[in-house]
C-alpha cells in the first residue's frame, strides 16, 4: 500500500508548533528524527509530535495580577471592594499581601502577612520604581489584621503608575523587618473600581506613566 508523501508545508507547520511549545532546538531535533524514517513511520512520527504539543500558556492579562471582590455591605448596603495582590517571592519563600479596600465609603491600603501582627508599632517605607523612598507611620486597619498606610491614601493610589514596581519595607520598633515587591500591572482597573465605590473626588493627583 502506498503512503502519500507529507507536504512540506505540513512539516514546517509541525516544526513551528513544536518550536513554540518546546523551544527551537528541541523542535528541530525531533523533526530531524522524523525525517530519517520511512514514509509511513515519518507520517506517524509527525502526527504523534503534533498531538503531544502542549498548548501555549495563556498570556496573563493585567487583571490577573489582582484578586478583586465586589459586594454590598449587609449593614448599610454601601458598595464594598477588596483588591489584593501578592508580593514576589522573597528569599525565605514568605510573601506579603497588599490590599486596597473600599468599605463604608473609606479607602484603605493595607499590608498583611503571616509575620505582620496588629497592635505592633509599624513603620512603612515605600518606593515607586527608582524614586526616593517615602517613610510614614503605619496604623491599624479598620477591619482585620495588618498594617495600614496613613495619610492621604487616595492621593497615593492615584499617583501610582499603571505599570512598574512598588517596593515596601515594613519594620517594627523591636527591629523586625519585612520587604515586599509588588507589580503594579492591572492597577488601573482596580483603581477605577475602588474610586467608583468610594466616590473619590474628581480633582486628584494624576498617575505617573
Amino acid at each position: 500500500m502506498k503512503t502519500a508523501a507529507i507536504p512540506l508545508s505540513v512539516a514546517f507547520n509541525v516544526a513551528g508548533a513544536i518550536a513554540f511549545a518546546q523551544g527551537a532546538s528541541d523542535a528541530m531535533s525531533h523533526l530531524r528524527a522524523c525525517s530519517l524514517m520511512e514514509r509511513a513511520a515519518r507520517l506517524e512520527c509527525l502526527e504523534n509530535l503534533s498531538r503531544n504539543i502542549a498548548p501555549p500558556a495563556r498570556p496573563a492579562s493585567a487583571g490577573d495580577n489582582w484578586i478583586v471582590s465586589e459586594t454590598t455591605s449587609p449593614v448599610d448596603y454601601t458598595p464594598m471592594v477588596v483588591a489584593t495582590t501578592l508580593s514576589r517571592g522573597g528569599p525565605d519563600g514568605s510573601s506579603m499581601q497588599l490590599s486596597i479596600y473600599c468599605r463604608g465609603g473609606r479607602t484603605e491600603l493595607v499590608l498583611a502577612g503571616s509575620a505582620i501582627r496588629s497592635g505592633e508599632d509599624h513603620a512603612i517605607s515605600y518606593r515607586i520604581n527608582d524614586d526616593q523612598p517615602v517613610q510614614l507611620a503605619a496604623g491599624p486597619p479598620s477591619f482585620g489584621t495588618g498594617a495600614a498606610f496613613t495619610g492621604d491614601v487616595v492621593r497615593l493610589l492615584q499617583s501610582l503608575p499603571e505599570q512598574g514596581d512598588f517596593a515596601v519595607h515594613l519594620s517594627t520598633r523591636a527591629g523586625a523587618a519585612q520587604d515586599g515587591h509588588f507589580l503594579l500591572s492591572g492597577l488601573k482597573m482596580v483603581r477605577e473600581k475602588v474610586a467608583s465605590a468610594c466616590k473619590w473626588p474628581r480633582v486628584v493627583a494624576k498617575p505617573r506613566n
